[in-house]
């Protein structure tokens, strides 16, 4: 009798007050091979061809999502890497996070967004990597997800957000990268003592627009990278899908007031 009481103890203890078994949560930080300083996984990997540095906060909700595609992009590159013919610098990997939040009614959101920085080609490139998750239904926020996919949110409520949002995005872009010239403040040419004579002074012309392509500009493919934030949405876009590689990666906030009632 004493032996099957303690077997129905150990029972209860594991299957806990409601008889279920409760799995322990995953631990992808370890699953990662990374390090948990108590707010993020830090993965540091060094070699003579190669150098590996990222940076996951912890607490984003989907650290699955996550996980996953920090494990394929972390294992696509260290076998590239290693494939590649050597040379004088290591091979480079970083990943650095950025977090955001609203709390604009009728949801809060959370997003953590990855710039994804690679040395590993003819050329280094940087790229965006973004999540985003609804507080309120708790699911994924997508750009615009299949109508039958009940996984994800959509972000939208329109179904063709860029015939407003491009414009926004083109224009704050230009602002970003070539604002208009101060204009030229006219200089007196009259001798002391005569009265001011009348100057006109011909305004500088203004700055040549962007060279962003149409089919770019107007692609929703291009928009896939963005956060919620309280005074609108930030829309991250990779070096050289909107502008020549040299203009860099690129982010504009598309406001708010211009986008609120399109917004789920």
């Amino acid at each position: 009798m004493r032996s099957l009481n303690v077997a129905v103890l150990v029972t209860a203890a594991v299957l806990g007050s409601s008889g279920v078994a409760v799995a322990a949560p995953t631990d992808y930080c370890a699953n990662l091979k990374g390090s948990n300083t108590g707010s993020s996984c830090v993965i540091q990997l060094s070699d003579p061809a190669y150098s590996v540095d990222i940076s996951i906060p912890l607490d984003y909700p989907d650290q699955k999502s996550v996980a996953d595609y920090i494990s394929q992009t972390r294992d696509g590159f260290v076998n590239a890497a290693k494939a590649a013919p050597p040379r004088s610098t290591p091979y480079q990997l970083n990943i650095t996070p950025s977090e955001y939040t609203s709390s604009i009614p009728p949801r809060g959101t959370q997003a953590v967004v990855f710039k994804v920085y690679q040395d590993a080609g003819a050329r280094p490139q940087t790229t965006f990597k973004a999540f985003n998750w609804d507080q309120t239904y708790r699911k994924t926020i997508a750009y615009a997800p299949a109508s039958d996919d009940k996984t994800m949110t959509p972000l939208w409520r329109v179904d063709n957000p860029l015939a407003t949002v491009a414009p926004l995005v083109q224009a704050g872009l230009q602002q970003q990268l070539a604002p208009p010239p101060p204009a030229a403040t006219p200089t007196p040419t009259t001798q002391p003592g005569q009265p001011a004579a009348s100057t006109t002074t011909t305004p500088p012309p203004p700055p040549a627009p962007l060279p962003i392509a149409t089919t770019a500009l107007y692609n929703p493919a291009n928009y896939q990278n963005f956060a919620v934030v309280n005074d609108g949405v930030i829309f991250f876009f990779d070096q050289g899908v909107l502008l020549p590689d040299p203009a860099g990666p690129l982010q504009v906030l598309v406001p708010r007031s211009a986008i609120d009632p399109m917004i789920a």
